[in-house]
């Protein structure tokens, strides 16, 4: 029963980091926001594995997180850079 009260707090929450998702003035902002959108979509995942029994979804939960963490070094990279490859060479060698 408190796995259920959980979810529904934390789904709560992800409908403020969704409205955060839009509304950020920042592309770091939403950046933050999306990867607590992740987070909380994971707790929710978690919370319905205790609710149901069912391990499959404690596996999904892990798989988010797991893409979260990717997705974050991709999308900061791109920002600080904005492009995906590597530098050719350093600044001080020019």
């Amino acid at each position: 029963m408190s796995a259920l009260a959980a979810a529904i707090g934390v789904g709560i929450a992800l409908l403020l980091c969704v409205v955060r998702l839009f509304a950020g003035p920042t592309l770091y902002d939403r950046t933050l926001a999306m990867n607590g959108v992740v987070i909380k979509l994971a707790i929710v995942a978690a919370a319905a594995a205790v609710v149901t029994a069912r391990a499959s979804l404690a596996d999904a939960a892990l798989a988010f997180l797991l893409a979260s963490v990717v997705m974050n070094v991709a999308v900061l990279k791109f920002f600080r850079s904005r492009t995906f490859q590597a530098p050719l060479m350093r600044a001080e060698d020019m």
